[in-house]
C-alpha cells in the first residue's frame, strides 16, 4: 500500500483507418510519468487543479496546468501533504530536476502536432 501517482497521455485517433485486432482504433495511452510516494506533488496537484477533491478520479492537466506546475516545483512551493501511507516527499535537488523533466517532457508530447491526433495528459493517484 502507499501512494503510486501516474502521469498518463492519451493519444486519441480524430479519423483514419488505423485498427488494431480487427477494430478500428480509438486511441493510445501512454506513460508520461511515474512518482511512488510523493505526497507533496500530489497535494498541489488536487488543491489546485480538483477543488481539494482527493478521491483517486482523474485530473485532466493542459498546457496551462502543467506550466503552473513545473514553476511551483522551480519555486519550491508544493505543499506539505500527509495522508495514511502517503510517505514523505523527497525534496533534493535531484528529484526537483526529475520532476521538471517529465511534466516539461509531458508538456512538449502535449504541444507536438499531428494531424487527425488529439492529446490529452491526465494525473491520477492510488493508494
Amino acid at each position: 500500500m502507499g501512494l503510486d501517482m501516474y502521469l498518463t497521455g492519451e493519444k486519441f485517433v480524430m479519423q483514419g483507418s488505423l485498427q488494431e485486432d480487427g477494430f478500428r482504433l480509438r486511441s493510445r495511452i501512454l506513460e508520461l510519468g511515474y512518482w511512488r510516494k510523493h505526497p507533496n506533488l500530489h497535494g498541489y496537484i488536487v488543491q489546485n487543479f480538483a477543488g481539494g477533491k482527493d478521491e483517486c478520479q482523474d485530473i485532466d492537466l493542459g498546457v496551462n496546468r502543467i506550466r503552473t506546475i513545473i514553476a511551483a516545483i522551480k519555486a519550491q512551493e508544493l505543499p506539505d501533504t500527509t495522508g495514511f501511507f502517503f510517505g514523505a516527499s523527497d525534496s533534493s535537488q535531484e528529484q526537483m530536476d526529475e520532476d521538471i523533466t517529465i511534466f516539461e517532457r509531458a508538456l512538449a508530447w502535449l504541444e507536438t502536432e499531428e494531424p487527425g491526433i488529439f492529446r490529452s495528459v491526465t494525473y491520477r493517484a492510488s493508494w
